[in-house]
């Protein structure tokens, strides 16, 4: 794998991770930021996150603990969880 198709793929995760968590917090194109907290600045609630993690599993392939989710704050965190498990399952 070349560096240039690990970052293609790298954009491609996160633009399919930008829209689940999107669409499960309900939000407008170019609202969510990357250190937006999911509950207080978006009203986002537990059972949003569990959904947002459910969707990661099934649609992008990667598990991640449900012990993780209180740490799961906002999208840098949620993509760093992502990108950890993603190259755990790998190795």
């Amino acid at each position: 794998m070349t560096e240039r198709t690990t970052v293609e793929e790298s954009g491609a995760m996160i633009g399919k991770l930008r829209e689940i968590v999107s669409q499960e917090l309900e939000l407008e194109d170019g609202e969510l930021t990357p250190t937006g907290h999911f509950v207080e600045d978006y009203e986002g609630d537990s059972l949003s996150l569990i959904t947002v993690v459910a969707r990661i599993e099934k649609e992008v392939g990667v598990v991640i603990p449900k012990t993780d989710l209180p740490q799961l704050l906002n999208f840098e965190l949620l993509a760093a969880a992502v990108r950890e498990y993603g190259e755990v399952a790998r190795a």
